[in-house]
């Protein structure tokens, strides 16, 4: 009777309580994307940060003894920083994080956020870009700063606060349209019903990327970074619906592309991306003419190691005191590198001989291996070993595909830190084929080293506890 008098309390606590966080989530899977993104974005990615949270907890209720090993390892060292409770006046953790581009504003990745108390930003703000000893600039209806040498800019009003980010250094003139749209034009899509909110709202993938009817979900499960979809591609633009490759068995690192230069889109594309490539400028090559000489088919593998010599140069005196260079052979242990590129008319390897690129069959633009260089049935191969490896050729759907084996990779390749990333995952497996004109498909995975602990966790315990 007891038990009978206790359940009728609980369940309907359990179904109330169950009711209203879903309510709760249905309504913030809506409001959390209103207001935050550009009427006139290219490219949005949407970042569901609650989803993911509630993934984790999931999982540490699933392993607890490795996240509490972990944690309490994290725990214990002394320089761990103490959370600010100084109140921001913004959410710097939304429900969810919508980032954007825009086609006028190139390689530049904004996020708007709105500011919920502008009198605790606005002292926030003072204090965050002090310390990040930059200044604060003033326009006529907003204010904004120029952070981390100039590749981060912050933009704000009272309601808004709108971040600009790039690889490359920005300037407030190159992203001042965008700020005065957002801040000062309220240029934001309101619209629950908006179409592209639908979509990204329909979306429940942890990860979304949107671009026109295109969109690619990605999931953090246990051991596993999954994701796939269908990108948007011009119906005109050419990718082969079915190529033959090359592959070189059990290699440790393997990709190649199809880009097919006969597609004038193409090749505009490829030249447009690669014409400012200081390493070319360097090399006397210019990226229209490799293009010239090339079909566009591109293939990278890395199998096993081999012997190199490296000529030594050093400085002595004779016995008058002159300066005299000494020459020492040495031997060093390199991966096996093949580099293969799609050549047609007289060849690839002839325009590269005639700027000086090429000497005695080594490409001598490259400084850290020696690439030798050979041409046969329109290739030309860039390879560090003298033997040419073994290959087995099949036909393949997949215009790309990239995989790895990070255990042999981390046997073959060597970088600064390269065990500690290599030693936390395990397989990368990434493919694109054309479903129709119009739609490329994309579907991956990357595999971490454990299949019971969610790959987020693994990653971010293992470079922290690495620090």
């Amino acid at each position: 009777m007891r038990l009978k008098k206790i359940l009728k309390f609980v369940v309907p606590i359990a179904i109330l309580l169950s009711i209203g966080y879903w309510g709760y989530n249905y309504i913030n899977r809506t409001s959390s994307l209103i207001g935050v993104l550009h009427k006139d974005a290219d490219v949005v990615v949407k970042v569901d940060l609650h989803s993911i949270k509630e993934t984790l907890i999931l999982d540490a209720l699933s392993a607890p003894k490795y996240y509490y090993s972990n944690i309490s390892f994290s725990s214990s060292k002394k320089d761990k920083e103490k959370d600010s409770t100084q109140n921001k006046g913004v959410d710097l953790q939304p429900y969810t994080l919508v980032l954007y581009t825009l086609k006028n504003v190139k390689n530049t990745v904004f996020a708007t956020l709105p500011i919920d108390n502008s009198l605790d930003f606005k002292s926030y703000i003072k204090t965050f870009v002090a310390d990040k000893k930059s200044v604060i600039e003033r326009e006529k209806e907003y204010q904004y700063a120029v952070l981390e040498k100039s590749k981060v800019i912050i933009g704000w009003n009272t309601t808004h606060v709108t971040i600009a980010a790039s690889p490359e250094k920005l300037t407030a003139t190159k992203i001042a349209s965008v700020f005065t749209d957002v801040l000062v034009g309220n240029k934001l899509i309101t619209d629950k019903n908006n179409a592209l909110i639908q979509k990204l709202k329909s979306a429940q993938d942890h990860i979304v990327y949107v671009k026109g009817n295109g969109l690619v979900g990605a999931n953090f499960v246990d051991g596993k970074l999954e994701f796939s979809g269908q990108l948007e591609v011009d119906s005109t633009t050419g990718f082969a619906k079915e190529i033959s490759v090359s592959s070189i068995t059990d290699a440790s690192f393997q990709l190649y592309m199809d880009y097919s230069f006969t597609d004038p889109k193409h090749t505009s594309n490829f030249v447009s991306t690669f014409k400012n490539s200081s390493f070319l400028e360097k090399s006397n090559l210019k990226i229209d003419s490799i293009v010239a000489h090339s079909n566009g088919f591109f293939s990278l593998a890395i199998n096993g190691k081999t012997m190199q010599q490296d000529t030594i140069v050093s400085y002595t005196y004779d016995d008058n005191f002159n300066k005299v260079a000494a020459k020492t052979i040495q031997e060093k242990e390199v991966p096996k590198i093949y580099l293969n590129i799609g050549s047609k008319k007289k060849g690839l390897s002839t325009y590269l001989k005639e700027q000086g690129a090429i000497e005695q069959d080594i490409f001598t633009a490259f400084p850290y291996y020696n690439l030798k260089v050979s041409s046969a049935n329109n290739t030309t191969l860039f390879s560090t070993d003298k033997s040419l490896p073994k290959t087995q050729t099949f036909k393949t759907a997949n215009f790309f595909e990239c995989t790895a084996d990070f255990k042999k990779l981390n046997e073959q390749l060597s970088f600064p830190k390269s065990d500690l990333i290599f030693g936390l995952l395990k397989t990368l497996d990434v493919n694109a084929n054309l479903v129709e004109e119009g739609k490329v498909g994309l579907e991956g995975v990357l595999t971490a080293q454990r299949e019971d602990v969610n790959i987020i966790t693994q990653l971010f315990f293992g470079l922290e506890n690495a620090k």
